[in-house]
């Protein structure tokens, strides 16, 4: 059993470890949704229980935690550690990566959004999803196959005091991979894209992917409206007037892509 002492070595100050294993796993997804609600502060949590479909499996997650710029989400599945791992978690975790929304996920994400089922329709086919998998304990096996997934693993852990305060610890931190900045319209006669003005970029030279994945200098500078990104040299693989969705990676690089 673990016990952490805060502040003075008194017996309220005394937290020792909730045996989340003896509790009902809807007792820790409320804890781990607290936990979230308070560590994330720029995110929306709530429950989630739109199904995905892959193949003729449908499996439904626990909570969502939504950007509340709406550039990135995670789709979160609360489990215990005795859960069997090939039988019940990855088969779950599969749908999640890999499957395809259905119409009960855009009914719950417009309701905790405040958004149209129209506009849920363009999030949920544009807007990057990250799969992470909490848990009560740390688990290598369970590591090693969320790795081979590209789905992220934290552990929650908490503990209680003789008065009734509850204190948690959250270990690992979620991370967006990739994250929605905007839409642009390509106008050939300048080699530019135009964005909205407040597009998350810096002003001046920045080093940008275009849909063919070729990477290249474009040059950022704003007006009194908009954003315009110029090709320095050469002329993009993109036709006149046509949208493109701008995409930032985990480690900053910018890519577009486009906008079917």
């Amino acid at each position: 059993m673990s016990t952490i002492v805060v502040g003075e070595c008194k017996t309220g100050n005394l937290y020792e470890l909730w045996d989340a294993d003896a509790a009902l796993e809807g007792e820790f997804e409320h804890v781990v949704a607290k936990a979230l609600v308070c560590v994330y502060p720029n995110y929306i949590c709530f429950p989630f229980a739109g199904s995905f479909k892959l193949d003729d499996d449908i499996s439904k997650p626990d909570l969502a935690l939504v950007a509340k710029d709406l550039s990135h989400w995670f789709i979160i599945e609360v489990e215990l550690v005795s859960h069997s791992l090939d039988r019940h978690v990855l088969p779950q975790i599969r749908c999640f990566q890999y499957g395809t929304p259905q119409e009960d996920c855009i009914s719950i994400l417009a309701r905790e959004l405040s958004k149209t089922p129209e506009q849920i329709h363009t999030f949920l086919r544009v807007v990057p999803r990250t799969v992470a998998v909490i848990a009560n304990k740390r688990n290598r096996d369970w590591e090693i196959a969320f790795n081979s997934l590209q789905v992220q693993m934290l552990t929650v852990s908490a503990f209680n005091s003789p008065n009734g305060i509850q204190a948690v610890e959250i270990d690992g931190r979620l991370f967006a991979k990739k994250e929605h900045l905007g839409f642009g319209q390509y106008f050939a006669v300048d080699r530019a894209l135009r964005f909205h003005r407040t597009v998350m970029l810096p002003e001046g030279e920045i080093m940008l992917d275009d849909p063919s994945g070729a990477g290249g200098m474009w040059i950022v500078a704003r007006d009194a409206n908009h954003t315009w990104v110029t090709k320095g040299t050469g002329t993009p693989d993109i036709p006149n007037e046509a949208f493109v969705q701008l995409v930032r990676a985990f480690d900053g690089r910018l890519s577009l892509r486009k906008n079917d």
